[in-house]
């Protein structure tokens, strides 16, 4: 799966061509899931693997497909009926996935989406699948870029990106976007060739959905010959902001992380990408705070004046020496959690209780009494302590039977290949392994 094609400045490609590129970048042996809704592209990318594996056959590669049938409409479950015939006829396994459950009454598309990819990994751990695929196409890309420029505003901040290649969800497993480079039109040219209809989704002329407007907009509007969606540039950037966090930050006890101050003379866009991840962990977010905080928290650390700033839920405390960062100890919310339970506390740690009573989890305060090295400042790691989690328990079920792990909330859900490099150097920073390694070689 070439780079260019989907990382830099895009060109169509056929769907032949994409599907033997992905399956011959592919470590082997493989097992690959299917992620297929019944719609014309991921059809197109089943036949397409199915049809490169059949005139080039590769013994070390499986197939295997799954509908996840959201339950949202009437006749999904025939469809997913019809997608298992498709399948039968290519001699394909087939599972079915339904999202069970009350469905929320608003942000149900991104709703949709983390249940459909928790089912996709659940199963794939059922049949042992190394990858999972979708179909995302190039127009996929150009929505997804008219988008997030409209979010950005004009004059954007250049670190924009389309949807990634490759995305490791949940620290399980990868999903591989191998149509990345794909026009729809080409898709259902090529389906049409092999004699195979496809299903029209009908919540995809559904306007109040943003995706949808965008669609409707661009297609009034004359299709790019080509388009830069910043990934490669992400990558290159995600690389210097691993080597500057080796350099200049060093993280105590999962609590406080002390930067040293020659580090805010490196490149302003390595400076901000790496405060802007490491803010997002320490405050337990998915994403760092906004370009408006972190301009005004750049103005701060490279002004030189001792002071204190909090931004996204953490303090960014600036000594003569260093920058010291540690979740702000406001606004941390406590947690019950019953036998056998997981969950995650704050956005920044994993607790599981093995044991046979609840446990409550809460925020140390004063009781906090993590190891932090005694020459760091008293104020600041006094703070630090403050926002670590305490575990209260009775006697028959001991706080000590409680495991406690980081949890890095911009990565551990959803981490884009785009961002590998400096997510493994801060998952080891905070003592944990690093990611898995993406199943395909990236030319």
């Amino acid at each position: 799966m070439p780079t260019q094609a989907v990382t830099g400045a895009a060109t169509a490609r056929t769907p032949e061509a994409a599907a033997s590129d992905f399956l011959h970048s592919l470590s082997k042996p493989a097992h690959i899931l299917v992620a297929i809704s019944g719609g014309s592209d991921s059809t197109g990318l089943l036949i397409a693997l199915a049809e490169q594996l059949k005139s080039s056959p590769h013994s070390a590669i499986t197939l295997a497909a799954a509908t996840i049938d959201h339950g949202l409409r009437a006749g999904s479950t025939d469809e997913a009926l019809e997608v298992a015939a498709l399948c039968a006829l290519y001699g394909i396994p087939h599972f079915v996935r339904r999202w069970e459950g009350e469905k929320p009454k608003s942000g149900i598309m991104a709703a949709a989406r983390e249940a459909r990819y928790g089912l996709l990994a659940d199963l794939a751990s059922e049949i042992s699948a190394d990858v999972i695929v979708t179909a995302h196409t190039l127009d996929d890309q150009r929505e997804t870029m008219a988008m997030r420029a409209a979010r950005r505003g004009e004059g954007g901040d250049g670190m924009g990106t389309g949807i990634a290649d490759a995305v490791l969800f949940d620290r399980r497993i990868w999903i591989a976007r191998p149509f990345l480079a794909c026009r729809r039109m080409d898709i259902r040219a090529y389906l049409e060739r092999h004699g195979v209809s496809w299903l029209d989704d009908p919540s995809n002329e559904d306007s109040r959905f943003e995706r949808v407007r965008t669609r409707m907009r661009l297609a009034r509007e004359p299709a790019p010959a080509l388009f830069v969606d910043g990934g490669a540039n992400r990558a290159a950037l995600s690389a210097k902001a691993a080597s500057w966090l080796d350099d200049y930050a060093a993280i105590h006890a999962n609590a406080l992380c002390v930067i040293d101050r020659a580090a805010f003379s490196s490149d302003e866009t390595v400076v901000v990408y790496s405060l802007s991840y490491l803010a997002a962990a320490f405050g337990g977010k998915a994403y760092g705070p906004g370009r408006g905080q972190m301009e005004r928290i750049l103005d701060f650390v490279t002004t030189g004046s001792p002071g204190r700033r909090t931004a996204g839920g953490v303090v960014f405390d600036l000594r003569r020496d260093a920058l010291y960062l540690m979740r702000e100890s406001r606004n941390i919310e406590p947690l019950t959690l019953m036998p056998g339970a997981r969950a995650i506390w704050d956005g920044r740690f994993e607790v599981v209780n093995p044991g046979r009573a609840p446990v409550h989890v809460q925020a140390a305060g004063a009781e906090g009494a993590a190891f932090l090295p005694p020459d760091l400042p008293r104020g600041a790691a006094q703070r630090a302590r403050a926002a670590m989690p305490l575990i209260e328990a009775d006697k028959a079920n001991m706080a000590a039977d409680v495991t406690i792990s980081p949890y890095l909330a911009p990565f551990d859900r959803f981490l884009t290949r785009f961002d590998l490099t400096f997510a493994d150097r801060l998952s080891v920073a905070f003592g944990r392994e690093a990611y898995r390694r993406l199943p395909l070689s990236v030319i």
